[in-house]
């Protein structure tokens, strides 16, 4: 199963999924509008992917430790995979 079913502060692949499709239709065409694969937005629902959460994040206008808390400090930077545990 890609998505763990235990709690997390993250937000909901789905709900990321439907504010993208509000916005641009799907993720396959945010993926398209920035010249990447769309595994690597698809991939960025469920694992840290700096590309793909970045664009993202950019797409709904929102930091990307708004979405992803677990992930990204408050000033965007990557937390390192050792602390994700913490």
């Amino acid at each position: 199963m890609p998505y763990s079913t235990c709690r997390t502060k993250n937000a909901h692949p789905e709900d990321v999924k439907a504010a993208v499709r509000k916005k641009v239709g799907s993720m396959a065409s945010l993926a398209r509008c920035h010249g990447v694969s769309d595994s690597v937005v698809r991939a960025a629902l469920i694992r840290p992917q700096p590309t793909g959460n970045k664009i993202i994040a950019d797409c709904l206008g929102v930091p990307l430790h708004s979405l992803w808390p677990e992930w990204y400090s408050e000033d965007g930077r990557r937390i390192p995979p050792n602390r994700l545990a913490e």
